[in-house]
């Protein structure tokens, strides 16, 4: 269970103190979209001061990308760009955090649960068998962009790959696209789609874009008709392979009979609603109501 958020802009968002476990500093965080269920949340951690954590096994997939400012992992300075990527049951090293950084932290298939350990050899000791991959650590600053395949835009996209898990193609990359990148068609997906901004303007059908805007799509929902205004950047997530369907001409019909209010108007009439927010155990719905 995880909501259709489209869009918002972060700053629109409180701060909560963070949920870092056994975490040493001042850290907060805005919580982007959350899973109730298993824990799996999107994060904007904000470091009042240095905040730092020992090595130790994390339980969930986690994921940090320094937006602004530095982080530290096992002693490598990361600047923004900085990216960082651990699997669930894996023993990761210490991190830090440097006063006035601004990381973006995903933990997916899990919740905040830490064990710590002095060292990592130790939490190496202790981690789980499956989670011989390892972490993965990247600067993207020092990468390439490479232009991506287009079965969309006429005007070619460009990625950064930072991470692909190669059992279920789960991604997490740079998109840049270029002023003018621009599709009048609706698309959707088999997976979810997830992107924070963090720099540029595009005008979408959603409301506008721009640097600290956060989305998070489920899968099979349509979007599109966008036009990039300035080159713009994000940082993208999905949960397997995305592969564009497209509609066109798309129309919806919806009525029924105004019993006790005037239907023409415009500030009482009712509007068209997103499918609701369901828990799992409820199993599927019909619509009815809607």
């Amino acid at each position: 269970m995880r909501a259709h958020v489209e869009l918002i802009h972060e700053n629109d968002y409180i701060f909560h103190a963070g949920e870092l476990p056994y975490g040493e500093g001042r850290i907060l965080e805005r919580r982007l979209s959350t899973d109730e269920e298993d824990g799996s949340s999107s994060l904007s951690l904000h470091a009042g001061a240095d905040w730092g954590r020992s090595a130790g096994i994390v339980h969930a997939d986690t994921e940090f990308y320094v937006v602004e400012g530095s982080l530290s992992y096992g002693g490598r300075e990361l600047g923004a760009g900085g990216y960082v990527q651990v699997p669930k049951g894996t023993a990761m090293d210490w991190i830090k955090i440097r006063e006035g950084s601004r990381v973006l932290h995903w933990r997916e298939y899990g919740d905040c649960g830490f064990d710590p350990f002095t060292s990592l050899s130790e939490a190496s000791a202790k981690a789980a068998p499956e989670s011989a991959e390892g972490v993965t650590v990247m600067d993207a600053e020092k990468m390439e962009w490479t232009e991506a395949p287009s079965v969309g835009p006429l005007t070619p996209l460009y990625i950064k790959l930072l991470h692909r898990d190669p059992k279920t193609g789960f991604y997490t990359r740079l998109i840049r696209a270029p002023k003018g990148w621009t599709d009048h068609r609706l698309a959707h997906h088999p997976c979810y789609e997830e992107f924070y901004t963090l720099a540029g303007k595009m005008a979408y059908n959603f409301g506008d874009i721009d640097e600290g805007t956060y989305c998070f799509r489920p899968a099979r929902v349509k979007h599109g008709h966008f036009v990039a205004e300035t080159e713009i950047d994000w940082i993208l997530r999905s949960d397997g392979e995305l592969t564009n369907w497209y509609t066109t001409g798309e129309w919806v019909d919806y009525g029924g009979h105004a019993e006790n209010y005037d239907e023409h108007d415009g500030h009482i009439h009712p509007i068209l609603s997103s499918l609701p927010v369901r828990s799992r155990s409820r199993g599927e719905w019909s619509g009815d109501g809607m």
